[in-house]
């Protein structure tokens, strides 16, 4: 009986560290975020354009309590993902010394307007989506996707059929910039945006009023009849 009683007080005490060391932990954890040197005078006028030099100089890792990540969720993560895409950014307004970075400080350069950056000879078109259907959240803007659509053939059997091949994705929802995508957690589309050539096109949109269902975009690896040996994960 004593043994037993020994036991239940071990299993308690370890209960109770258990707990007091999860309330440790969360207490102490913390999370970084970008903000500027806080330098006296300082001031980033708008029209600059940070390189790795700018980063260097003027931006800082500002660590603090994860108990304020909900109050600073506006504020850029200080990770290796957020300082590659901070590269060629372009600073749309004056930004004073200490100030933490969020995207609505920046726009991409060169700012081109959407239709300006549809390649000569292609066409942009858009399609409705269900983003649990095929590649969901892995789709972003720059991916390249097969469009797949389901079809009855001459034996009133449903076959698939590939509608669109290698096309690139320009805009996924409302987002037409991958690195903002990735730093909105789960965002929510009903449509893609795409551009190919003109007559693939035009093939494209004849074909899908004759689809039976929804379509499927396929994600393809960009590497995928590239030249070179720059890409790297493609079986050969």
């Amino acid at each position: 009986m004593r043994n037993m009683f020994y036991l239940l007080a071990a299993l308690l005490a370890l209960g109770v560290g258990w707990v007091y060391y999860q309330d440790v932990a969360a207490q102490t954890a913390t999370i970084s975020k970008l903000r500027l040197v806080a330098e006296d005078g300082l001031v980033v006028e708008a029209g600059t354009v940070i390189d790795d030099a700018f980063i260097e100089e003027f931006v800082v890792s500002q660590p603090m309590p994860r108990s304020l990540s909900a109050d600073f969720a506006w504020a850029l993560s200080d990770d290796p993902v957020t300082r590659i895409n901070l590269e060629g950014r372009v600073f749309g307004q004056d930004v004073p010394a200490g100030s933490f970075l969020q995207r609505a400080h920046f726009f991409s350069e060169p700012a081109l307007d959407f239709d300006l950056r549809i390649d000569p000879g292609n066409r942009a078109f858009s399609i409705p989506v269900e983003p649990d259907r095929g590649v969901g959240v892995f789709l972003v803007p720059g991916s390249r996707v097969d469009v797949i659509g389901p079809f009855v053939d001459e034996n009133e059997q449903i076959v698939t059929r590939v509608l669109l091949e290698n096309a690139e994705v320009m805009a996924v929802g409302e987002f037409d910039d991958g690195a903002i995508q990735r730093e909105t957690e789960s965002p929510e589309y009903q449509n893609v945006t795409m551009q190919a050539p003109k007559a693939a096109v035009e093939a494209f949109l004849a074909l899908e009023v004759l689809s039976v269902n929804d379509l499927t975009l396929v994600l393809r690896n960009p590497c995928e009849g590239a030249a070179g040996t720059d890409c790297v994960g493609l079986l050969q």
